[in-house]
């Protein structure tokens, strides 16, 4: 069975054609007695990885641990979409992640397509080390291991409609990924080193609340809202969570600011981009652009200043945090059958 698996660097999302799982992609590592503290987790039925003498609670259950003990760390595996180098433990809780919503194959020859960012224009960071490790730890796993670029996954995902035409647009945590694609090509791409996690800990150096909780607010809040009308009594209240919804909508419009400037110079420094005959959709996908609100921040910035080519129209792509996983199964499915089809000619 062909699986997709979107690498994020605050979730690893895996779908197939009956079902998506999703996991939180951090660790918490737990002080105590090691045998006691195996026994507690075991019985609460909490994922956690034996390394090096330590215990390290993995998934959502460390991102709640997080929030309910000020004092515990909060560790991600990966940092700005790569790999955390600062992270000696990521390696094996990732692969306990991966392990876990993928399992094993059913039969032989199945294909897993994981996304991996585009070289990021911003940071001196290359790919080809996460690609590797990521590879090695799917093929562990036991399927046939395919990259593919964050945001063309989008864009098999959002732009089916329009031929594969358009610019997909993956709002990550820890990256944004841009792909301009011409009939399913991708005639340019890149990354940049700002996502969610930017936006968060900028609101919480401004507001004086933990990241975690910043997140979390982010996340599960049933009342924020960053759209402009439900910002203008807002700075007559004197809460907590004023001060944040403030500093989120501020950081939400300086990462879109960001990440369209750069598309702008990209645009007119590229060698070859494709000459559009008619005007291309944009579509948006990956959980940074999940907030409530967040469609009309972008396009309050996109509106500020006259985009390089013609633009049909923006749209959020529809469940939008499980767009990269969609997009990595549907090449999934092809590759299987092409290798199918191929087998059968052989045979």
């Amino acid at each position: 069975m062909a699986k997709g698996l979107d690498c994020g660097t605050s979730y690893y999302i895996a779908a197939t054609e009956d079902s998506i799982k999703k996991q939180r992609n951090a660790f918490l590592t737990v002080d105590g007695d090691i045998a006691t503290v195996k026994r507690m987790l075991k019985r609460q039925r909490i994922p956690y990885v034996e390394k090096s003498g330590k215990i390290h609670i993995v998934g959502q259950h460390a991102f709640n641990y997080a929030q309910i003990f000020s004092q515990a760390e909060l560790k991600r595996p990966m940092k700005s979409g790569l790999l955390n180098p600062q992270e000696k433990d990521a390696l094996p809780v990732l692969s306990s992640i991966i392990n876990e919503l993928l399992g094993k194959p059913k039969g032989k020859n199945e294909v897993c397509v994981y996304c991996v960012p585009s070289k990021p224009i911003d940071a001196d960071r290359e790919v080809s080390y996460h690609e590797d490790v990521l590879s090695t730890i799917i093929e562990g796993v036991g399927y046939k291991a395919k990259k593919i670029e964050e945001a063309v996954a989008i864009g098999y995902e959002g732009l089916v409609d329009n031929g594969l035409t358009g610019i997909a647009i993956s709002m990550g945590a820890g990256m944004c990924n841009i792909a301009v694609m011409y009939s399913g090509m991708t005639a340019l791409s890149f990354s940049v080193s700002r996502g969610g996690d930017w936006v968060d800990q900028n609101t919480a150096a401004d507001t004086g609340m933990p990241v975690a909780k910043v997140t979390a607010t982010k996340e599960n809040s049933t009342t924020l809202d960053l759209s402009k009308s439900q910002m203008n009594n807002i700075y007559e209240e004197d809460s907590a969570e004023a001060n944040v919804l403030i500093a989120l909508r501020s950081y939400y419009g300086a990462l879109v600011n960001y990440l369209l400037t750069n598309l702008k110079h990209q645009f007119e420094n590229a060698e070859k981009v494709p000459q559009f005959q008619e005007p291309v959709p944009i579509v948006i996908g990956g959980g940074t652009s999940l907030v409530k609100g967040f469609m009309e921040v972008f396009m309050e910035q996109f509106n500020q200043d006259e985009f390089p080519i013609p633009v049909s129209k923006v749209t959020l792509i529809e469940d939008a945090h499980t767009a990269v996983s969609r997009g990595c199964l549907s090449e999934a499915q092809l590759v299987e059958e092409d290798e199918n089809e191929n087998n059968e000619e052989s045979a």
